[in-house]
């Protein structure tokens, strides 16, 4: 028996990279899951693909999340797909750097619609639905560790990334006593290319040039987030709400600005 076995998730943005990642581990946990995406490409055909491999219930669902009616489409094609839902991951989000000067409106107004209103609104819909189940669940939003510290050029991701981790201590007292649990995840350099298997563990890239800045001494791998949110989205975190887990290889804690 899996940690999450026969629960039903719903993975905003995992066609690819971390939320993949978190799709692939639900799933050989036992969970069936709902993949969501703003298209579908051959990435997305390869991550539903890995997950019925594993003998498990790939849903596709095509949703930009900043969109009301295409968000509650999702919702509604996963429920009749899966007929529950037990776990929200929020992860689908652009992550574009712009100078403090060079910020547009419609940039300010493209981020914070698809990665704090988005997530605001898949996780009241999703909570909504939790409640009238009546047995709880959990919803986990991936943040940032930009939602900690600054950055060079990160100023409108770092505000929405800090929206997220001050939205869950909220979610977590007004949905006190329903049974469901609301969380962060904050991940540090994480290389999310798709790569073959046989070259995973010699992964480089974008990441590279951050490694001297972390204790751990690599950069992670959507697997390091996946486990947080397994951990999460399972009874093992029965007693953590309202909480930020950074996972970034020690980078916050004991780094060097890069």
């Amino acid at each position: 028996m899996g940690l999450l076995e026969g629960k039903k998730a719903l993975i905003t943005g995992s066609r690819r990279g971390i939320g993949a990642g978190i799709a692939l581990a639900f799933a050989q946990q036992g969970a069936d899951v709902g993949i969501n995406d703003i298209e579908r490409d051959a990435e997305a055909d390869r991550t539903i693909a890995r997950i019925e491999e594993l003998d498990r219930r790939a849903s596709w669902h095509l949703a930009d999340v900043g969109d009301s009616a295409a968000r509650h489409r999702m919702f509604d094609e996963f429920l009749a797909q899966h007929g529950r839902i037990d776990v929200l991951v929020n992860n689908a989000v652009a992550s574009d750097s712009v100078p403090f000067l060079e910020i547009s409106e419609g940039f300010w107004d493209h981020l914070v619609g698809h990665a704090l209103k988005g997530y605001l609104f898949c996780s009241q819909r999703a909570a909504g639905e939790m409640v009238s189940q009546g047995d709880g669940g959990s919803i986990i939003s991936i943040s940032s560790v930009h939602s900690l510290r600054a950055w060079e050029n990160d100023t409108v991701y770092g505000i929405v990334k800090a929206g997220l981790n001050r939205m869950v201590l909220s979610m977590s007292v007004d949905l006190a006593g329903t049974g469901i649990r609301s969380n962060c995840i904050a991940p540090g350099y994480i290389d999310s290319r798709v790569l073959p298997p046989e070259e995973e563990p010699n992964r480089g890239g974008h990441a590279d040039h951050a490694i001297p800045s972390i204790p751990a001494r690599r950069g992670g791998l959507p697997s390091d987030i996946a486990g947080a949110a397994v951990f999460l989205a399972s009874d093992l975190s029965g007693y953590v709400t309202g909480q930020v887990i950074t996972v970034d290889g020690g980078l916050l804690a004991g780094g060097t600005p890069d």
